[in-house]
């Protein structure tokens, strides 16, 4: 079984997953950290909305091209001949419109779709869009060649494949969607009684007068040529979402799961875990965050004298209580979360790693916090 330093050095791309609050973002960082450190050129890549990247590693500019993290300035050393390390948050419109620039087939029909409302909308909320560009710039920098590791912070979520599943939803409606009936025959205009044909069928063309009269005639022909002009797109969209799948499925990927040791955060990782096993997706490994530890071993005492405090004045006597209650809460927290963690195991095997990283005071908000991570990570 490989550890999780091996499978860091070993690999060109880590897709880091999990839900929300148990800490992505910052593993995600870290190890990507921990490649530069080793001479390796890394690039981070987040598609999170909290943007929390920029803030650990200082970058202060929200740009969709890697930029340059100073890790010499904050760490005070020089890393190592070959070693840099950049950071990206993604931005999905501008991503959409480079996209749409290299797959229109003149750039008549770039500037058509450009420009048109329906595609603006489209472009920011149509579900599945961001995950998708978060692939076609996966990529694109992938194929570039100019990194060693890229590490992919991936949003939260809920659903344990949301992230590779989305882009094949976002395709699907695009080619087989329910505006698929204003699509316009090549070289024909616009024509209401083919789209009321179409809907209603060849008795109720009338119907869709109503539907104009109440919509407003531009507003069906803006939607129409919206999804008419974007119909050259769909075969180089879903030829590069292909690409991208055989690479997260390939042997240069592999997939990390963070978690926390809580009962509902494992239970989703469990679920999370199978699902990737089920798609043959490369799994290897769980990193579990913020586990609360203590120094005690075995049964802990109720009575703090059998630990070693003699009892003393009634001021010793609630000075000790008090220590030894907070002690004994945070050894039960601690028994717990060992119970989830071993339940976690045995449900899994032993095929992987499972990192632990303890429960830290304050937040992991800069360089040298996430330089003290890899203690645990790496």
């Amino acid at each position: 079984m490989s550890t999780l330093a091996e499978i860091v050095a070993e690999r060109r791309v880590l897709v880091v997953c999990g839900t929300g609050g148990v800490g992505k973002t910052t593993v995600s960082a870290s190890l990507a950290l921990s490649a530069a450190l080793a001479g390796r050129k890394a690039l981070v890549m987040t598609i999170d909305p909290a943007r929390r990247l920029a803030e650990s590693l200082g970058v202060d500019v929200q740009l969709n091209q890697p930029t340059p993290v100073d890790v010499e300035a904050v760490l005070g050393v020089p890393l190592p001949e070959g070693g840099s390390l950049h950071a990206m948050m993604l931005d999905a419109k501008a991503t959409f419109d480079s996209m749409v620039g290299r797959f229109a087939r003149d750039e008549a029909t770039r500037d058509r779709i450009l420009a048109n409302d329906y595609y603006q909308r489209a472009s920011e909320s149509l579900g599945g869009s961001q995950e998708y560009m978060a692939m076609e710039k996966l990529r694109e920098v992938a194929t570039g060649g100019d990194y060693d590791l890229i590490v992919l912070d991936t949003p939260p979520t809920r659903n344990a494949l949301e992230f590779l599943e989305a882009p094949d939803r976002l395709l699907s409606m695009l080619h087989e969607g329910a505006l698929s009936w204003l699509f316009k025959p090549r070289g024909q205009r616009f024509s209401g009684s083919r789209a009321g044909r179409a809907i209603f069928g060849r008795g109720q063309q009338a119907m869709f007068g109503i539907f104009e009269r109440f919509t407003g005639l531009e507003v069906v022909q803006g939607i129409s040529e919206f999804v008419s002009a974007f119909s050259g797109l769909l075969d180089g969209m879903g030829a590069r979402a292909g690409e991208v799948m055989e690479l997260l499925q390939g042997p240069d990927a592999a997939f990390l799961l963070v978690a926390s040791p809580n009962r509902i955060a494992l239970s989703e990782a469990l679920y999370f875990h199978d699902r990737l096993k089920e798609g043959d997706i490369p799994f290897r490994g769980f990193v579990i965050n913020r586990v609360r530890s203590t120094a005690a071993q075995g049964e802990v005492p109720t009575d703090p004298a059998e630990a070693g405090f003699p009892p003393g004045d009634a001021a010793w006597n609630d000075a000790v209580e008090a220590v030894w209650g907070a002690f004994r809460r945070q050894a039960r927290q601690a028994a717990i979360d060992r119970h989830h963690i071993d339940a976690l195991k045995a449900h899994c095997g032993d095929g992987v790693p499972y990192v632990e990283v303890p429960e830290l005071e304050g937040e992991v908000h800069d360089l040298a916090a996430l330089q003290q991570l890899l203690t645990w990570l790496v």
